[in-house]
C-alpha cells in the first residue's frame, strides 16, 4: 500500500474561513417633511375668524328676511328662495371654518373663544348691551344685524361647539419623523 505523503485533513479540521470585510452601514438621515411652520397657523385663524364672520352674515340676512320686518315669530308658509341661500352659505362658511382645523387647530379654537363663547358669555350676563352694540353695524342691507339678535341665542352656543370640537380633533403635530438613507 502506498502511503500518501500529502496529509489527509478531516473536514472539521479545515482551518476558519477569514472573516468577511464589509463596508461600515451607512447611518440614516433624519429628516422632517418641509412644514409650513407658523404660515400654516396663520391660515388657519383666518379661515376660521372669515368662515364664521360670513357665517353671521348670512344668517342675519336670512332670519331677517324669513321673520320679516316686524321680527315676527315665522308662523308657516314659504320660505323664500334667498332665505334659503343665505342659510346655504351660512352652513358652508361653517364648515369652512371647521375644516380650518385640518390646517391646524388653533383656528378654530380662537374663533370658537373669540367668535361663538365670547358672545354667547355677552348675551347671557347683558343681553340689553349686546341687543345695543349689534344696533350700531354700518348697515350693508337694510336692518343688519336684526336676524342676528334673534338667532344669537341659538347660534353663538352651536358655533362654539362646532369650532372647539373641530379644535380639539384637528392637526396640533407636525407629521412624524421619517428616516431615508443617503443616496
Amino acid at each position: 500500500m502506498e502511503e500518501s505523503t500529502e496529509q489527509q485533513v478531516h473536514p472539521l479540521d479545515e482551518p476558519p474561513t477569514q472573516p468577511i470585510q464589509r463596508a461600515p452601514e451607512a447611518q440614516p438621515v433624519v429628516t422632517r417633511g418641509r412644514g409650513l411652520g407658523a404660515n400654516r397657523h396663520v391660515a388657519s385663524v383666518l379661515l376660521s375668524a372669515l368662515g364664521v364672520l360670513g357665517a353671521y352674515g348670512a344668517v342675519d340676512y336670512g332670519f331677517y328676511r324669513t321673520l320679516g320686518s316686524d321680527l315676527t315669530v315665522y308662523q308657516g308658509g314659504e320660505i323664500s328662495d334667498q332665505a334659503m341661500i343665505a342659510c346655504a352659505i351660512a352652513a358652508g362658511c361653517l364648515f369652512v371654518a371647521a375644516a380650518a382645523g385640518r390646517i391646524s387647530g388653533l383656528g378654530p379654537l380662537l374663533a370658537g373663544l373669540v367668535l361663538g363663547a365670547g358672545p354667547c358669555a355677552w348675551i347671557v350676563l347683558d343681553h340689553a348691551s349686546y341687543v345695543a352694540r349689534a344696533n350700531d353695524l354700518p348697515e350693508m342691507w337694510s336692518h343688519t344685524s336684526f336676524g342676528l339678535v334673534g338667532a344669537a341665542v341659538v347660534l353663538y352656543p352651536t358655533v362654539t361647539g362646532l369650532l372647539l370640537g373641530a379644535a380639539v380633533a384637528g392637526k396640533w403635530r407636525r407629521t412624524a419623523l421619517t428616516t431615508q438613507s443617503p443616496a
